[in-house]
């Protein structure tokens, strides 16, 4: 007989969360609030300030893909931008004008 312990917890830490299906999300692993995006190919822009450990997602995308970016304000003309494929949360790891940010998917 084979016994099996499955140890299930809940966190907040965006690392270890899940894109809805059908969707993609951008996390916040900085110690910062920043100005969050998501856009899905058929143009569907969702904004938010989002703080430490926070995420936002879009939903629904019937895309392979869609963009995820983040600015320092609402105001700021320089952040920066990803391609993400759908089902794919994208956590910002640190914040850089000019496109220069640090993402889980780099690996750093």
């Amino acid at each position: 007989m084979v016994r099996v312990l499955i140890i299930l917890f809940a966190t907040s830490s965006p690392v270890l969360a899940q894109a809805p299906e059908g969707g993609f999300c951008i996390a916040n692993a900085t110690d910062t609030s920043y100005i969050f995006i998501t856009e899905t190919r058929e143009s569907v822009r969702q904004v938010e300030k989002i703080g430490p450990g926070g995420m936002l997602c879009a939903s629904q995308t019937a895309a392979k893909d869609g963009i995820v970016s983040v600015f320092e304000s609402l105001d700021a003309l320089e952040g920066c931008a990803r391609i993400i494929p759908r089902g794919v949360v994208e956590t910002l790891i640190a914040y850089a004008e000019f496109d220069r940010c640090a993402w889980s998917s780099h690996g750093s």
